[in-house]
């Protein structure tokens, strides 16, 4: 395991499988390859946040770039993607986990292990499935054809077609190919135990061979809600995707989140639980830069009491003369006399900037204190 964060380095001498690293960094877009004035190579990251796990079992963790130790950044690495819309990460907050002493990558294998548990202990659903076997005695319907063709020299056996009421559908066979899966990839004692005593519970079911046809026959309907989440969670596992995550071909597999995407998510989250009274809009495009014709979109972040208040989420350490632009624009179309630029606590600068009819206030949001936060931000309204 090697923990870096945000735009650090890795060099060729301090990770033992750099070649394999090397050759994912190549393939993707989320890290570079750089070389030192000695010749020497290294990969830098880039603004995402997650883990790539090599071939090897080598782990490289990326935090976010914030002053505090690894296990609070952990933590809150967690907390951002429970924010993510379409991202079944909601599960996190209600399951036991460490977070302050696991890696990320075995924080999603707990995660997935503790959802499978609590299905199992719901109790997994049975379906009937159709089989087809040639038996000693007649069951379900006689397939005459493959009969003749099986039996000819065998008149006491029959080729038939029934239906039987099992524990092996898709749903089962995927969730039961990522338990495997997860037993190879886990350096975790815990995640590997739990992993290994529910595969008992999936005894019965075969693995699945082909991933692609398994989900698309994956059916959720009144009786198989429950499987809902476990299943986008599975195909996270066994199809190595969610955002930006890569499998390419050196067989890596990264979960990976760009940290603007985190950090925007995560903000308009808190700014709506506190700010609830002040009719808060996010990802609103209501004004456009130009009325006729209508071009340019322009949609903040967040948007507070109609309009009178924008509220803009940049994860960044300095603040440019275009982003400033971007905030007359919103306050000029959308009446605005207060606009905040929400960003990380290390940014330097200015803070304050008047104009002739609004004001753009930089505010640093500390991620650890939210609540306090939030309250000092209210005061500035």
């Amino acid at each position: 395991m090697i923990t870096i964060r945000e735009y650090e380095k890795i060099f060729a001498n301090d990770c033992e499988h750099f070649d394999k690293l090397s050759k994912f960094v190549e393939a993707s877009e989320f890290l570079s390859l750089g070389w030192q004035r000695n010749g020497g190579a290294y990969v830098q990251a880039k603004n995402y946040v997650g883990v790539i796990c090599l071939p090897s079992g080598s782990q490289i963790e990326i935090l976010p770039k914030l002053d505090a130790p690894k296990e609070n950044l952990r933590g809150l690495v967690v907390d951002m993607i429970c924010t993510l819309k379409n991202f079944p990460g909601k599960k996190f907050r209600n399951t036991e986990l460490d977070t302050a002493k696991l890696p990320l990558y075995e924080i999603f294998i707990r995660a997935y292990l503790e959802m499978v548990l609590e299905l199992v202990k719901r109790g997994l659903r049975s379906s009937y499935i159709l089989r087809e076997d040639n038996l000693y005695f007649l069951k379900g319907k006689l397939l005459v054809s493959e009969n003749l063709r099986r039996n000819v020299a065998h008149r006491e056996k029959f080729f038939v077609a029934f239906d039987e009421y099992s524990l092996d559908r898709p749903e089962h066979r995927l969730i039961k190919s990522t338990l495997l899966k997860i037993l190879h990839t886990t350096h975790e004692q815990k995640n590997f135990m739990l992993a290994n005593r529910l595969l008992a519970d999936f005894d019965s079911v075969e693995q699945s061979f082909n991933y692609r046809k398994d989900f698309a026959e994956v059916s959720i309907d009144r009786l198989t809600r429950d499987y809902k989440l476990v299943m986008e969670w599975t195909k996270i596992f066994l199809s190595d995707k969610n955002f930006t995550s890569f499998a390419g071909k050196s067989q890596a597999v990264a979960l990976l989140f760009p940290m603007e995407r985190l950090f925007e998510a995560y903000v308009a989250a808190q700014v709506q639980k506190f700010f609830a009274d002040f009719n808060v809009k996010i990802q609103a495009q209501e004004k456009y830069l130009f009325d006729a014709p209508k071009t340019f979109g322009l949609k903040p972040d967040i948007i507070l009491d109609n309009g009178k208040i924008i509220m803009d989420t940049k994860w960044k350490f300095e603040i440019s003369a275009g982003d400033m632009y971007q905030m007359f624009a919103y306050a000029k179309r959308y009446d605005a006399k207060k606009i905040f630029i929400l960003c990380p606590p290390q940014i330097d600068g200015n803070f304050f900037y008047h104009a002739e009819d609004f004001a753009v206030q930089i505010f640093c949001v500390n991620l650890f204190d939210m609540e306090t936060c939030m309250n000092n931000l209210r005061d500035l309204l």
